[in-house]
């Protein structure tokens, strides 16, 4: 028994001797600066977030100095921010200009330099109603819906070289209606000549609301005269991304005509993307009661360069929660441009229209059985 705890006490002792104990380090990734902006060249103010990374989230930057270059000019110097780090960049520029932002703060200086893209050419677009489309929404596989809209847009291309785009599509819309209401409710207790009598208070009245619609997926599962598969909502290849940014490329009209279908939806009331032609009234009073529909498209093909294609595919995947799970491509890797720090500072050229497709439009009074809406007094009693 004493040769074994011997024995025992020998074999930690070697095992002990071979320890090493290993000092686990990790990088310091924080107050590394970060900047990152979309800088449009017909905008009249564009916009720069300034960060710093921190432990669990980034830190606004609010003391930095930013100075624009076009041409290697200096036009514009910026060193005042709110207190979320956004810098207002108030200097234009064009197609093919050679654009670079500089960006010191605490000893720290990072930049940018570019061509700006040239503007898509010939741009035109359409929009028409498909009653007969329908939407298939590919994350709850029963739900579809009438009644879209199709857009059609025709562009040609910058270049017979390697070029690259982004279909821009937003709106606004919004329907006025009136809602009838019918409030009929105890209010007091009264007693006339002894008798007990409950006074109620009985009401109509209209309210007046407004409800804007919101923006929806594009719906880009079927596009026959499509330039680049990659504008399919999901490919069999990517695991089941869904294009959120609506980026492609030339590969299939290099140098000629480029001609996109896609289909959108617009929510009025009750899920109604078309509004109404007619519509029934009972009085002349509720003709000034009639709904009020308003809804305009902006539609547009904004050029950008090879490095943010790549950027906004990945954020694809990101938003498609496929981040991890790109069995075939393996992992994204999220690209910078920023040079000295991080971030993505990326200049675009794009032509965008304006399409008004409904303006304070109502729909055509047809009367019906009228109705007496004057037999309502706001008070009155009842014998309970």
């Amino acid at each position: 028994m004493k040769k074994c705890i011997l024995f025992f006490a020998a074999l930690v002792s070697v095992f002990m001797s071979c320890r090493e104990d290993i000092e686990l380090k990790m990088d310091d990734t924080t107050g590394v600066l970060c900047v990152n902006g979309f800088l449009y060249a017909d905008c009249d103010t564009n916009v720069l977030y300034i960060t710093e990374t921190g432990i669990s989230r980034p830190v606004p930057v609010t003391n930095a100095e930013v100075k624009m270059y076009v041409n290697g000019v200096l036009k514009e110097e910026v060193s005042t921010s709110d207190n979320s780090g956004h810098y207002l960049l108030k200097e234009k520029f064009s197609p093919n200009d050679v654009v670079r932002i500089d960006v010191t703060s605490n000893s720290r200086h990072v930049w940018r330099e570019a061509t700006v893209p040239e503007c898509p050419k010939d741009f035109s677009v359409e929009i028409t109603p498909a009653p007969e489309k329908k939407y298939y929404d590919s994350y709850i596989e029963d739900y579809t819906t009438d009644n879209m809209y199709k857009i059609e847009v025709s562009f040609s291309d910058v270049s017979s070289g390697k070029n690259y785009y982004r279909l821009l599509v937003d709106k606004t819309s919004s329907v006025t209606s009136y809602d009838y209401h019918h409030d009929y409710y105890y209010a007091d207790t009264v007693y006339i000549d002894g008798v007990e009598y409950i006074s109620h208070k009985d009401t109509a009245y209209y309210e007046m609301k407004t409800h804007h619609g919101y923006n929806e997926r594009l719906y880009i599962g079927e596009a026959p005269s499509l330039a680049d598969e990659e504008m399919n909502a999901t490919s069999e290849f990517t695991d089941g991304i869904y294009n959120y940014y609506k980026v492609f490329n030339n590969s299939r009209f290099a140098g000629g005509k480029c001609n996109l279908r896609v289909y959108d939806i617009v929510h009025f009331d009750y899920g109604n993307s078309f509004p109404p032609e007619t519509k029934k009234v009972n009085s002349e009073k509720d003709i000034e009661r009639l709904p009020v529909y308003s809804y305009t498209q902006y539609v547009g093909i904004e050029s950008i360069d090879e490095e943010t294609y790549y950027f906004i595919k990945a954020l694809n995947g990101y938003e498609s929660g496929s981040f991890d799970y790109q069995e075939l491509t393996g992992a994204i890797k999220m690209r910078r441009n920023v040079e000295g720090g991080s971030g993505n500072i990326v200049f675009v050229s794009r032509d965008v229209k304006k399409i008004v497709l409904y303006d304070n439009y109502k729909p055509a009074p047809v009367f019906g059985e009228e109705e007496d809406d004057d037999d309502y007094s706001d008070d009155y009693y009842y014998n309970y």
